[in-house]
């Protein structure tokens, strides 16, 4: 086995030989009180595991141990997350039951930054890895005076370790991103030796059978499908440079997120990039708390425990105050100024994206951290200013993206079926959508409004306000998307009118960031949300705070960005053949059905960036009257946040657009399309099973 990187030991090996000494003597000492004795000694007795692989590491031994070895030692490490978590001072749950509220929910969030340290130690981040332990040990400290030390205090530690390394935080994660030296990930994916599952232990995630299938599945591929896997992948992403007419001159970068158990697939993916001029950066995805998202980005593993990712995405109010989101601005910029060479070279992400775990229904929990009203707003803030900051740096207009996504076994035990059908989906002819797509547009663009009704247990009536084209012989409204930035093809799309823009949106249950929404209903007046409801929570109360968190994201409310109708019935035929619809992401979910964005609009940060369908025509819907705000109040023209919520075919009651002249232009009825023209995109539903 060969090392993801071998990251700079020096001027930290003392400090680690220091720390590891310290923390190896606590599950001795007497210690403080109970409880508290109990959580050092466990978390202490935790690391003495990690410290065993670093020792292995550090001697090159550990990569001689079998694969039994392996798994025997990552069971270790990870029980807490796997198997015992609802006993484990991971849970804020547990941690506030055994030592109160304002003790256990700093204690637990310590004991979650630490999980992540076996992850660091492969990846050679010896830095992040000793600070935190010495972060561990300082508040250790604290709890061995004769008197209880405040929870202020032990808040005040955390406080300053993240203030004091918020520049050395911000630095590793621009540069993992922009410089490829920064990362080992890309070159140890191009040389490892995919024969044998054992190559997942190199990663320092944990590796379920799941995983280990995958990559065993991915592994026995013909090699023409790995090829059409790739070449779909990389050729979609050039494809979105042409599309949108921007020059790769310059350019010598691309980022690229993945996941764990496709790595055959990213050699071919890599050779690709590099034949075409780009390096490829592939990099880890964010733990250290002060740099995570809510949706993990970068390369990652699957979620080991979603509960417990829910139960801490809110951490960040246990430290967070204007100061130190200031702070963490100003070190951000500092990054990007580090590498701000390198972010000008950048094409922009490449997103190989995963479905088919189970869907996950969080468990609300009142123990877990919540932002206060006014930390909310300081989180809305920086993330305007942290948006405009990485366009300052990486232009919009000078960047493209693709994504792409593909099952993984835990979608079932037709698992390899799906996968193959879900090539067949990505790749689908993109001259026939073309061709068909615009003979839709062409309606679209007679009409001033667009009504959506459902049917059934549906209630959705929607009212879409379209703008005016002022010359309809070289104007549209709508974009023609097939297979480039956004995999798999299949929809006609706009960012609407918000003024006329009015009704009700329901989905009787809908999948949005990986949470089910039960009954979710949303109301507009002139394209703004103006109330909403789910059933979610055990109160009318608790559910309106569940969208404020989950759909609203702290905002008082959103406007409709966009407005799709899709066309991949192909896709819609095999989620309903496979019973996989609630799994697929939204990526492929948004092509089975029309669907309404909520948030920023689908050219958000590039409106001013003209932009063509292949007839010719400019879209000219790339602006809405909030996206507007920013030629005069930039910070409150975007929301950074956008959410697509599909309404599928079979609850579709029709679909028509009304012109000038109050002609009804039907689309859809009954969930099928019959505009004439588009009849071929009937023919997967005589499929159906």
């Amino acid at each position: 086995m060969k090392r993801i990187y071998d990251g700079d030991m020096d001027g930290f090996r003392e400090r680690y030989d220091l720390i590891r000494e310290r923390i190896s003597q606590i599950p001795e000492e007497a210690g403080p009180s109970e409880p508290f004795g109990d959580y050092f000694r466990k978390t202490a007795g935790w690391c003495l595991l990690l410290f065993e692989r670093c020792t292995k590491l550090l001697d090159g031994s550990f990569f001689d141990q079998s694969q039994e070895e392996l798994e025997i030692w990552q069971k270790a490490v990870y029980k807490e997350v796997n198997e015992t978590y609802e006993t484990s001072y991971l849970n804020p749950v547990y941690a506030v039951d055994r030592l109160g509220k304002e003790y256990g929910q700093l204690l637990s969030f310590l004991r979650e930054q630490l999980q992540s340290m076996p992850v660091w130690a492969m990846e050679g981040r010896w830095f992040d890895l000793v600070v935190h332990l010495e972060c561990f040990v300082e508040i250790y400290d604290l709890f061995l005076d004769d008197q209880l030390p405040k929870a202020r205090q032990v808040q005040q530690v955390i406080y300053w370790f993240i203030h004091d390394y918020a520049p050395d935080f911000a630095k590793r994660r621009i540069g993992e991103q922009m410089e490829p030296s920064m990362s080992g990930l890309t070159e140890w994916i191009w040389q490892v030796d995919t024969a044998s599952p054992t190559y997942l232990y190199q990663l320092g995630d944990y590796i379920p059978e799941e995983t280990k299938r995958l990559a065993i599945f991915v592994e026995s591929l013909a090699d023409t499908d790995v090829k059409k896997i790739a070449d779909t992948f990389t050729e979609g992403y050039f494809r979105g440079f042409d599309v949108m007419g921007i020059s790769l001159e310059g350019k010598k970068y691309v980022s690229v997120r993945g996941s764990i158990g496709f790595e055959r697939i990213f050699k071919q993916v890599i050779q690709n990039f590099r034949k075409q001029g780009l390096e490829p950066i592939f990099f880890p995805a964010e733990a250290v708390s002060l740099m995570r998202k809510n949706v993990p980005v970068g390369y990652q593993g699957k979620d080991m425990n979603p509960q417990m990712s829910f139960d801490h995405r809110q951490d960040s109010s246990l430290y967070m105050d204007k100061a130190l989101w200031e702070r963490k601005m100003w070190a951000l910029r500092a990054a990007y100024q580090s590498y701000s060479i390198q972010a000008a070279e950048n094409a922009g992400p490449a997103c190989f994206e995963t479905f088919g775990e189970p869907p996950f229904i969080p468990q609300i929990r009142p123990q877990a951290c919540r932002l206060s009203g006014r930390q909310q707003q300081l989180a809305l803030d920086y993330g305007n200013q942290a948006a405009a900051l990485a366009h300052e740096f990486m232009d919009p207009a000078e960047t493209s993206f693709t994504i792409i996504a593909f099952p993984t076994p835990e979608i079932g035990p037709d698992f390899e079926a799906i996968f193959r059908e879900m090539i067949r989906v990505n790749t689908l002819d993109n001259g026939t959508y073309q061709r068909i797509q615009k003979k839709i547009i062409d309606t679209l663009d007679l009409g001033k409004y667009v009504y959506i009704r459902g049917k059934g247990e549906n209630r959705t009536s929607m009212k879409v306000s379209l703008h005016p084209l002022a010359h309809p012989e070289k104007e549209t409204n709508f974009e023609n998307c097939t297979a480039d930035v956004n995999i798999p093809l299949g929809e006609v799309f706009t960012s609407p009118c918000l003024a006329g823009t009015e009704g009700i949106l329901h989905v009787p249950a809908v999948y949005l960031n990986g949470i089910r929404f039960v009954d979710l209903t949303l109301r507009f007046s002139d394209g703004m949300i103006v109330d909403y409801g789910c059933d979610n929570g055990h109160t009318a109360e608790e559910s309106r705070k569940f969208i404020e968190d989950n759909l609203l994201f702290n905002h008082e409310t959103l406007p409709l960005g966009e407005f799709a109708i899709g066309t991949n019935t192909t896709a819609y035929v095999a989620a309903r053949k496979y019973h996989i619809t609630e799994k697929l992401p939204i990526l492929i979910v948004e092509k089975m059905g029309p669907h309404f964005a909520v948030g920023d609009t689908c050219y958000s940060w590039s409106e001013d960036r003209p932009v063509f369908n292949p007839d010719g025509k400019e879209i000219i819907a790339r602006d809405n009257e909030v996206s507007l705000l920013r030629k005069t109040d930039p910070d409150k023209a975007y929301f950074h946040c956008h959410t697509d919520i599909t309404i599928p075919y079979d609850e579709i009651g029709e679909i028509f657009v009304v012109t000038e002249a109050e002609d009804m232009l039907y689309i859809m009825k009954n969930g099928r399309f019959v505009l004439e023209g588009c009849e071929e995109l009937n023919l997967p539903f005589s499929e159906e099973y």
